[in-house]
């Protein structure tokens, strides 16, 4: 069984993936000893805040349209897909350019001054990302994992040299945002440049017919998935939305790093393993193939694998963190134990949780996070009112593991009624 799955097409696609996820989130992780001698805690925070902010404006970008390009069985509606984000992605990218006269009173809401004076390059980090996105997703299908591993390579690159370099030139404060907005742009760039001829130029002439055709068709996505990916990110976000204010920008750069050293490299490991899985599992079930056995050994390995090395990892902590990032990070190893009891389980969640999409079940997906989101909300008002900090965080992780394993039980369940409905068939 080894030698089949070391052999397997699925096998050689995520260890392509892998590696270069590796590759790039090793050269996020080695610069980051410098970054932080280089940068205060709050201009992390700061940095942190932009771009959750940018995140959840890219979601919207595309309405969550560039998830279905893998799913069509016609070329043509494919193409037709793609060319549906990019006319979201261009509208939400002019819009966005209107709130630039809005952002004092965005920063005012924050209680983050300085926030007002880096918003306009908020539409600049929103496009490209939303453009990565749909170039991505078109990549998948397509097959060419070579084209992803290269851009995330090349962003990380970026992105590292780019922060050390405006961080010693003695831009202490926007070097961080700046980088992380001239990153993806330039490495989105460059892909599209090297991917022209063999994958991007087949997208000239665009079919409003077709357009019109699978936005109705794929309406699911933005009427169920836009919804849930936007409490999703809601639930990620309202830490920092929430605790900002509170707690203050220094307390809110220890969280960041603590997010960024452990939340970070395994939710990469997730992104990689979700984007050769939903290619794969979308095919059996376009096919009407079983696929319980291929989804079991995965969520198993990735689950044994996780707790034995996350486990020991555990009580080294501080001193990993104070060898690594400096003394005055201490409290950041704090934060680093209290959100592991959700650590171990995101990238698990986060390799399958496409099978809401596969399985046609957006509306119930949606409904569950809306309820998580409200227990977020809840936990950290506690915390809030409590005036305990790394209380706060903590009870965040606890809600979100509760999350995780109630969304894992019903991802189980899916796929259950999957394989029951093809023996049916069958007989």
């Amino acid at each position: 069984m080894i030698r089949r799955i070391v052999h397997s097409a699925l096998f050689r696609n995520v260890g392509k993936l892998l590696s270069a996820n590796v590759l790039a989130q090793v050269i996020g992780i080695l610069v980051y000893p410098v970054l932080t001698r280089i940068y205060r805690p709050e201009d992390f925070a700061l940095f942190n805040l932009f771009v959750s902010i940018a995140g959840v404006l890219t979601l919207i970008a595309t309405a969550e349209y560039h998830y279905a390009i893998v799913l069509p069985k016609s070329e043509q509606h494919a193409k037709a897909l793609t060319h549906v984000c990019l006319l979201l992605l261009t509208t939400l990218t002019v819009l966005s350019c209107f709130t630039i006269c809005l952002s004092r009173p965005i920063a005012a809401l924050f209680k983050a001054p300085q926030l007002a004076q880096y918003w306009w390059m908020m539409p600049v980090l929103v496009f490209s990302m939303g453009l990565w996105n749909i170039l991505n997703y078109w990549y998948i299908r397509r097959g060419d994992y070579v084209r992803i591993s290269g851009y995330q390579v090349s962003q990380s690159v970026f992105s590292a040299s780019g922060k050390v370099c405006l961080g010693l030139s003695g831009m202490l404060q926007s070097g961080m945002l700046v980088a992380a907005v001239a990153a993806p742009l330039l490495s989105v760039v460059i892909s599209g440049a090297l991917a022209w001829r063999k994958h991007l130029s087949v997208l000239l002439k665009p079919n409003m017919s077709d357009m019109r055709h699978v936005a109705r068709e794929y309406i699911n996505f933005p009427k169920y998935n836009l919804p849930r990916s936007l409490v999703n990110s809601l639930g990620v976000a309202l830490p920092v939305w929430l605790l900002t204010p509170h707690f203050g920008l220094s307390e809110l750069g220890q969280l960041s790093l603590a997010m960024t050293a452990s939340y970070m490299p395994l939710s990469i490991i997730a992104r990689t393993c979700y984007q050769v899985l939903y290619q794969r599992v979308s095919e059996q079930v376009r096919a009407g193939q079983p696929v319980g056995s291929l989804l079991w050994k995965f969520s198993l390995l990735m689950l044994i694998a996780l707790v034995v090395i996350l486990v020991p990892v555990y009580m080294f902590v501080p001193q990993l963190v104070t060898w690594f990032f400096g003394a005055e990070w201490l409290e950041a190893a704090e934060v680093i134990r209290a959100l592991y009891p959700f650590i171990v389980l995101t990238p698990v969640c986060g390799s399958i949780c496409f099978l809401s999409d596969v399985f046609a079940k957006q509306k119930t997906a949606l409904w569950m996070e809306g309820g998580y989101v409200v227990a977020i909300a809840i936990a950290l008002v506690v915390g809030i009112h409590l005036e305990d900090f790394l209380l706060s965080v903590s009870l965040f992780a606890w809600v979100r593991f509760a999350y995780l394993t109630i969304q894992l039980i019903w991802y189980a369940g899916l796929v259950r009624s999957y394989q029951s409905s093809l023996s049916v068939h069958n007989s």
